[in-house]
């Protein structure tokens, strides 16, 4: 299994640097073929020359790993040794941390640890929640055997207790008519049922 270890980590060596990944092993393969060729093309013997290739590598960000930030820092050397301040000279940027970072770094200990009593407060504001929504349902399904058995009218019973209104008014109209047809007949009153029809 080390052999295999070896094998694997072998294919990622670039320049003498072992890179952590393939990905990053080809970066460094682009950044040392970029030096080779600008090895072969600038033949950069003064100090300017030497400074305006270095910054404007720097200024373009040719190069992203270790082996191309090796080759600004050889450069930046010959600035230095040809007589150029170090403060004159453009820093080399390095857009990666070295240092682990973790999220809970940047919280505070109070940030860290939850406290127990908002999830009870929760919990109880859920069950809270629950037991009122079953009352509220339990109302409104009173609110309607309610309003269905009720005498007094509704929306629900209003064609029913009137009809039942009507029918008993129009039995008792007719149970007074037939007494008072029978008293004419007893006090011997002829028929009046065209007088009755004239009126309607």
């Amino acid at each position: 299994m080390a052999a295999d270890d070896k094998n694997t980590s072998s294919n990622f060596i670039v320049e003498g640097y072992q890179f952590a990944s393939e990905a990053d092993a080809q970066k460094a393969a682009t950044d040392a073929s970029k030096i080779r060729l600008l090895h072969s093309r600038v033949k950069a013997s003064k100090p300017t020359d030497i400074k305006a290739v270095y910054e404007k590598a720097i200024e373009n960000k040719i190069f992203k790993t270790p082996i191309g930030w090796e080759y600004l820092t050889g450069l930046r050397n010959k600035l230095i040794e040809s007589g150029f301040n170090k403060d004159d000279i453009i820093p080399i940027p390095l857009d990666i941390s070295f240092s682990k970072h973790s999220a809970f770094a940047d919280l505070s200990v109070g940030q860290r640890i939850k406290p127990e009593k908002r999830e009870k407060k929760a919990d109880f504001l859920k069950i809270f929640s629950i037991i009122l929504n079953f009352v509220l349902v339990v109302l409104v399904v009173l609110m309607f055997v309610i309003a269905a058995t009720s005498e007094s009218d509704n929306i629900i019973n209003y064609k029913s207790n009137v009809t039942n209104r009507y029918s008993s008014w129009d039995q008792d109209l007719k149970e007074r008519e037939k007494k008072v047809r029978e008293a004419e007949k007893k006090l011997g009153i002829e028929d009046t049922s065209s007088y009755y029809e004239e009126t309607d």
